[in-house]
């Protein structure tokens, strides 16, 4: 009963705190134009700020940062680690580099209107996870210093395959590279919005339905088999669901990186360690982050824009830091 009403209030609150920074986004940026002009006035350029670049950004940003924030946690309940992310664990570079290599290969136009690209990602980052969760297991337990050194190493491997893809593009091709691994927000129209929700949806509904057994997961593998949870069919969902949602964020976004850290570990100093709550209110914090990222990415030395990615990963450093230092003491006491 507690639980039931700690989770009606948080996502009440997050909710709340949604609508609030969505309108904040929404009437932001460099052009002064109001929401009124485009609903009433039938302005012409009013229409194409509102209805084809800012509101198509805003359910970006929500899909984007939902999704990195709810497979963060995931991850987080998978391996029984805060600092498990799709970031710090090779997911997104590997994702990344199968997109990249998606358009390289000009596959954006796929069958029947969707792209490569996102199979591309998914499959890149699905093989990223299942290979350093291997790699990380000694004796049948998943090692924490090997699974972030197994992360690192695999975004230095793909940053050099990145890198050696630009090294033979020509300008334009290097610039427009260089511009999506920065992670960015920058879309018209509502196309990729609903193209990537038909990826995400799957994945989230997914996450969401096993977090009762993440929860008895928690308690080791061995008590959570002995109360009835497939321990390998959620883990392997959660290779599935994880995979498929972020490869087909970054496919359109970008390596946008940390959201997934930082989002479910302040959720678990607010409101503990339940997984029935910490997913569902992940995804609401992690949209709420995103965009208020993008709307200081939008505004803050406008009328350029920085790359969201900048923003996430200047935040998400300082406080992966805050982690590390945090976990030292820990083990001092």
């Amino acid at each position: 009963m507690i639980a039931k009403k700690k989770f009606i209030i948080a996502l009440s609150v997050l909710l709340l705190l949604w609508a609030v920074t969505a309108a904040v986004s929404v009437l932001s940026g460099t052009y002064e134009k109001s929401l009124i002009e485009a609903l009433f006035t039938g302005d012409e350029l009013a229409n194409t700020i509102f209805y084809k670049i800012r509101i198509p950004r805003v359910l970006m940003a929500t899909v984007a940062g939902g999704t990195l924030g709810i497979c963060g946690a995931a991850l987080q309940a998978l391996f029984r680690n805060p600092l498990a992310s799709p970031f710090t664990l090779g997911i997104s570079g590997g994702a990344s580099l199968g997109a990249l290599v998606g358009i390289r290969l000009g596959l954006a136009a796929g069958f029947l209107g969707f792209s490569m690209v996102s199979v591309l990602a998914f499959i890149f980052s699905l093989l990223t996870m299942i290979f350093v969760y291997n790699v990380s297991k000694v004796g049948g337990v998943v090692a924490t210093g090997r699974l972030l050194l197994a992360g690192v190493v695999m975004n230095f491997l793909y940053s050099a395959f990145v890198l050696f893809i630009q090294f033979f593009s020509n300008f334009t091709e290097s610039l427009q590279t260089m511009r999506w691994i920065m992670g960015s927000l920058d879309i018209v129209g509502f196309d990729e919005v609903w193209k990537t929700l038909i990826f995400v949806v799957p994945g989230c509904i997914i996450l969401l339905s096993i977090t009762r057994d993440m929860n008895l997961f928690g308690l080791g593998d061995d008590v959570a088999s002995s109360l009835g949870v497939n321990v390998k069919k959620m883990q392997n969902l959660i290779y599935f669901a994880t995979s498929l949602s972020v490869g087909a964020v970054i496919s359109v976004t970008g390596p946008i990186g940390f959201v997934g850290l930082i989002i479910p570990h302040i959720l678990r100093m607010i409101l503990g360690v339940d997984n029935r709550i910490i997913l569902p209110c992940s995804f609401l914090l992690g949209a709420c982050f995103l965009m208020a990222a993008d709307t200081v990415s939008r505004t803050l030395i406008s009328p350029v824009e920085i790359p969201v990615g900048i923003i996430t990963a200047s935040l998400g450093g300082v406080f992966f830091l805050w982690l590390l230092i945090k976990s030292k003491k820990e083990v001092i006491v």
